[in-house]
């Protein structure tokens, strides 16, 4: 997934990719640990709040159910 892509937890909340956290910086195969994700409505009780703003949050990688076309 890349940023700007919708995208749907597996809670069924639905929401924007703003930007990756990789798990290797640096490295040119490393798997994506969280997305930062602006939420369409409210955002999942895991997730976790990077801002003042409850809408943007950081959402682990394996909390992603699917991209939404």
């Amino acid at each position: 997934m890349n940023i700007g892509d919708m995208i749907e937890s597996n809670t069924g909340h639905t929401g924007l990719i703003l930007d990756k956290e990789m798990l290797y910086p640096g490295h040119p195969c490393s798997p994506v640990r969280n997305y930062i994700v602006m939420w369409n409505d409210e955002a999942p009780r895991y997730a976790v709040l990077i801002s003042g703003d409850k809408k943007v949050t950081k959402l682990s990688s394996f909390s992603v159910k699917r991209k939404i076309k």
